[in-house]
């Protein structure tokens, strides 16, 4: 290998962009990968991985459609269509909201909470068996990595258009 592509090579090698490329270019499978095995470990508790994330983030508090919509990514719509199934299963209940007549509030019943806690320690268990090695800054540098490209390719699809803020 002559010097020029010795240099060219290590320049690639060790170029900050292409590692951060490399890991973007991870997220696809490892998400598949995470939501193949909830899917596995949600056999039997009767919901799926989607109404799984729309369960937690109403037992983090009582969210209107939109504004869970908004904190998962998803389309307004899909999440109604969720939400409505939760209700249905007697998972989540109506709250009233009192900045807005139609845009009730979604919170979890005592069914939906207890069903989510069971189901986030299985995972937690599950995540302790085979990540436990994994320390403490490690996972703050993943989690300020993480939370740093949602934010920049959020904001690039708000500019493209695919993103838009809707009201309640």
């Amino acid at each position: 290998m002559t010097t020029r592509l010795l240099v060219c090579a290590m320049l690639v090698r060790f170029d900050k962009q292409e590692r951060l490329y490399k890991a973007i270019k991870l997220l696809r499978p490892a998400h598949l990968n995470v939501q193949r095995t909830l899917e596995k470990m949600l056999e039997g508790a009767g919901i799926t991985v989607t109404e799984r994330a729309v369960l937690e983030a109403l037992c983090e508090e009582p969210l209107t459609v939109p504004e869970a919509a908004r904190r998962l990514s998803m389309k307004r719509q899909f999440v109604q269509r969720i939400a409505a199934g939760l209700l249905a299963k007697g998972l989540v209940e109506k709250q009233p909201n009192p900045e807005h007549r139609r845009a009730y509030f979604c919170a979890p019943t005592h069914a939906g909470r207890d069903l989510f806690s069971a189901v986030h320690r299985r995972e937690i268990e599950m995540l302790h068996a085979v990540l436990g090695d994994i320390n403490q800054t490690e996972v703050v540098v993943a989690l300020r990595v993480m939370t740093r490209i949602d934010a920049a390719f959020e904001a690039l699809a708000r500019q493209a258009g695919e993103i838009r803020e809707e009201g309640p």
